[in-house]
């Protein structure tokens, strides 16, 4: 292994993430989010060459993917879609990157990697717009314009609920994983300004979608947990409804400020801000021709430029785009992924809770993209953090080391997991 361009392959994935971050206006925009891709499959280029990666075989998730976007690309060629099929091609490269990435021997830096470059995009948010973050999250409110909703460094407030609710997770991943005391608060004060932009930005998708996957672990814990993981989740409740008793009129006022829920456009009185209606539209668009119902159109072409709407559901955007079948083996990589993996936390008796918050993460995007078209994409930081855990978590002990593993009882090192064994989607 050559440690140098090894080296450079971290700091290109974490270019790579930073610069995703950004999503400023204008043509720059498009320059931006291709130069955050370059620098992603520079990384996996550079990791190939640094030597060390176990063998490429492939695995189950990454068989779907590709091929769901290699037939894509034949579709849209058929079709005459140049663009659509450019969009196939580069899916397909950064697949590959994060296959090589996912396999390298020093697969649990990559987490530092991430981690490190949301907090240079954390910090820079703080830095750039002070201002705007402190008037959105305390739940300002303008006769004019309304709700005033975060957008940091030009993001979408939707998308920043799937950057930053996902970061959130991330980060208490680390939290629950890091030995030490300073190591856990630094964690745990990161996820929570994370949170706190999901917030300000009123992504009121992502709130959903972390609330139901907090639910499915405290359900988990209490049912499969250790003692010890019980006993804090108690202390956690009893926490929490102490503080929701005495401070309940204060945090009903915000959440109905921030969640917006009198608004007459996003209120409880708006069809889910209109999605009703774009989802029957987009329904009865799949199934409008009985061909495309199978084919589907090519990736990227069931934007609102082409179709005339914005589809607001990952599940009918894979339909429009992939068609049904290969809609539903995509979306089924994900759903069994999470499952397994969820499953293998709580082997031989012994809870893994970064394991645990791995399939979280999965549960948690796959909540998301009921509202929202993120569930399969490259074009931010969350997305290629979602790709890559997808094939790593995937990959058998014999062609990736294991990032969570736990700690041996005898010598206190650290040795494989099953949970990461075995294929998480093929038969066991």
């Amino acid at each position: 292994m050559n440690p140098p361009i090894r080296f450079i392959s971290q700091c290109m994935l974490g270019l790579a993430i930073y610069v995703g971050g950004w999503y400023v206006g204008g043509s720059l925009f498009q320059a931006i989010q291709l130069g955050a891709i370059g620098l992603f499959l520079g990384a996996g280029f550079f990791a190939l060459m640094a030597g060390g990666t176990r063998r490429i075989e492939l695995c189950t998730a990454e068989y779907i993917l590709g091929s769901a976007f290699m037939f894509a690309m034949v579709v849209s060629f058929a079709r005459g879609n140049a663009l659509s099929t450019q969009f196939g091609a580069m899916f397909l490269l950064v697949l590959a990157s994060a296959g090589v990435l996912a396999r390298q021997q020093w697969v649990a830096r990559i987490d530092v990697v991430f981690r490190l470059a949301y907090i240079a995009l954390i910090g820079t948010v703080l830095v750039v717009q002070p201002t705007e973050y402190l008037t959105s999250v305390v739940g300002t409110v303008e006769r004019s314009v309304g709700l005033v909703r975060f957008a940091p460094l030009g993001m979408h407030p939707n998308l920043c609920g799937l950057v930053y609710g996902g970061g959130s997770l991330l980060f208490f991943q680390h939290f629950l994983a890091s030995p030490r005391l300073h190591q856990k608060l630094f964690a745990l004060l990161l996820s929570a300004l994370c949170l706190s932009m999901v917030l300000a930005a009123s992504s009121r998708a992502s709130l959903l979608a972390l609330a139901l996957t907090g639910a499915v672990a405290v359900l988990l814990i209490a049912w499969r947990g250790s003692r010890r993981a019980q006993i804090a989740l108690i202390l956690s409740s009893i926490t929490l409804m102490a503080v929701g008793v005495f401070k309940a009129a204060a945090i009903a006022d915000y959440l109905t400020v921030i969640l917006d829920l009198d608004s007459p456009t996003r209120g409880t009185d708006s069809g889910a801000t209109g999605r009703e209606d774009i989802w029957r539209d987009g329904v009865e668009l799949v199934f409008s021709d009985p061909v495309l119902l199978f084919t589907g159109r090519g990736v990227r072409a069931a934007g609102p430029e082409v179709i005339g709407f914005p589809v607001e559901s990952s599940y009918i955007n894979l339909a429009l785009e992939h068609g049904v079948v290969f809609g539903l083996l995509i979306t089924l990589a994900f759903v069994i992924t999470a499952w397994r993996t969820i499953g293998r936390s709580f082997e031989k008796g012994v809870m893994n809770p970064a394991l645990l918050v791995s399939g979280l993460m999965l549960v948690f995007v796959l909540m998301q993209s009921i509202f929202n078209r993120y569930l399969v994409a490259v074009g931010n930081p969350y997305s290629l953090w979602v790709l890559l855990l997808l094939v790593r978590l995937n990959l058998s002990p014999s062609r990736v080391p294991s990032a969570w593993a736990p700690a041996s009882p005898s010598r206190g090192l650290r040795s494989p997991h099953p949970a990461m064994g075995h294929n998480a989607i093929s038969p066991p």
